[in-house]
């Protein structure tokens, strides 16, 4: 109860004293102004390389993938195998 009779006292002390007489008016707007203003922009050409250089790294492993699914759906690439490696010596 000693708390609660002390914030009572504090509230009544805050209530009763008078806010003082400053025009905060320009800080304010000042402060909006910041908050609302684009920020810099930012460079696109890295993020282009970027993803130019995911696309080629994506179109190789899609590339082994549709090989490899190839040789897993047909049975009969095992057969061929020798042949397609002798063809490339």
């Amino acid at each position: 109860m000693d708390a609660l009779n002390r914030i009572e006292k504090l509230i009544a002390r805050a209530r009763g004293e008078r806010p003082p007489s400053i025009d905060v008016a320009d800080r304010v707007l000042w402060r909006i102004r910041v908050a609302t203003a684009s920020p810099a922009p930012v460079p696109i050409a890295p993020w282009g390389v970027l993803a130019g250089l995911s696309a080629v790294a994506a179109s190789i492993i899609l590339f082994l993938a549709i090989n490899a699914w190839m040789a897993l759906s047909n049975p009969m690439m095992e057969l061929y195998r020798p042949v397609m490696v002798a063809s490339l010596w």
